[in-house]
């Protein structure tokens, strides 16, 4: 099973995921009513433990390690290609975001109520789901996905319910607003079966060599 990506595919790979957050991101600013920015796509193969190390490590943990994860994952309807994506903000990030929107700015940030959990799963499903219409045309397939599962959650037991070790592909993608001090990321992660099949429909569509080997 391949572990490492030559550097076309790492780079088709992540102008896909790049078309796709700047649609998502279009909408996201209708939500909020200002612009957002994106940053360039970070594709790495990594294990579990790796990528929480990353988040762990980001400045914006450093004050606040408590995140606003948003969580979605989606199976192509041929089951050959499935995807973790994740919306963070940092905690206080996020919930200013929805409270905003919401018109609420009194009450205490441990109170997080039912509305703004059910609007964070709004955001979240809007972001996630115009980023999996846009890679289902890339990719020439339907994808299918859950609803939102929104949780506050330290970066250590973010992926919790699966095994540490596990090597996935992580793209991601920053977020942040122009007129506030938040900044969240989006997350791809793909098993790599997955990963695979990707390879195979990026190269197709970025007419690539099929014949492509990582180093």
């Amino acid at each position: 099973m391949r572990t490492q990506l030559s550097e076309l595919e790492r780079d088709a790979l992540a102008e896909a995921f790049n078309l796709a957050l700047g649609e998502a991101a279009a909408s996201f600013a209708d939500i909020v009513n200002e612009e957002i920015h994106v940053t360039v796509p970070e594709v790495e193969i990594l294990t579990r433990k790796e990528l929480v190390q990353r988040l762990v490590d980001l400045p914006s943990a450093q004050d606040n390690p408590t995140l606003c994860s948003i969580s979605q994952t989606f199976h192509s309807a041929d089951a050959h290609l499935a995807t973790e994506t994740l919306l963070l903000f940092p905690e206080r990030g996020g919930l200013d975001i929805v409270r905003r929107m919401l018109g609420d700015t009194d009450t205490p940030l441990e109170h997080v109520s039912e509305l703004e959990q059910d609007a964070l799963g709004e955001i979240g499903n809007i972001i996630m789901n115009s980023c999996m219409s846009s890679l289902a045309h890339i990719f020439s397939t339907e994808m299918v996905g859950t609803l939102p599962g929104v949780e506050r959650v330290t970066p250590q037991d973010l992926f919790r319910h699966h095994g540490q070790s596990d090597v996935v592909l992580v793209a991601r993608i920053g977020m942040s607003l122009s007129s506030q001090n938040v900044a969240g990321y989006v997350l791809f992660l793909m098993d790599l079966p997955s990963l695979a099949h990707v390879i195979k429909l990026i190269q197709r569509f970025f007419d690539l060599p099929e014949d492509e080997e990582s180093p």
